[in-house]
Parts: structure tokens; sequence; C-alpha cells
């Protein structure tokens, strides 16, 4: 097989290489018009957009049962056994 050097790049690899570049310099702008929008409409980026409605306080949640039980204690009812007790509760 022929081996390139590090330093060449084919003109395939230049095509990508600006590609990439043009993508990252894309992104910037994008990333620039938020902040700008942010700004104008006084919301921190890392602050909460929506004070008003703000998320459910966790504390007065009790953990899902899915989550503290163990996979195997609880039934498996596969989507096979579901079909089949259609058809066999008709008999």
């Amino acid at each position: 097989m022929k081996q390139q050097d590090n330093k060449k790049l084919t003109e395939r690899q230049r095509r990508y290489m600006q590609f990439v570049e043009d993508r990252f310099e894309l992104l910037g702008t994008i990333r620039d018009m938020i902040d700008i929008e942010l700004d104008r409409r006084g919301v921190s980026p890392d602050g909460n957009p929506h004070p008003e409605n703000p998320p459910p306080d966790p504390k007065g949640r009790e953990p899902s049962e899915a989550k503290t039980e163990e996979p195997n204690d609880r039934p498996c009812r596969t989507l096979w056994k579901r079909i089949v007790s259609l058809f066999t509760v008709c008999l």
C-alpha cells in the first residue's frame, strides 16, 4: 500500500477540512445569535427560562417501584405472551 506523508493532505482531505472549518464557524455564529437573543430577552444562559413555571420539587415523590426492585423480582410479561393470551382467552 502507498504510504502518505502526514504533512501532505490530498485534495479530498483539504475539502473535508474546509467543510469542517466552515461548519465550526457556522456553529459559532449560531451560538452568538442565541446569546444575543437571550441577552435581548434578559435570560441568563444557565438560568430558568420560565421562572413562573418551576420544575416540580422531587422531595415529595417516592421512587418508582421499577427503580427500587431488582429486575428479576418483578413479573416479566413479554409482548409475545400478551398476544398469546389474547387468543387463548377466547377458547
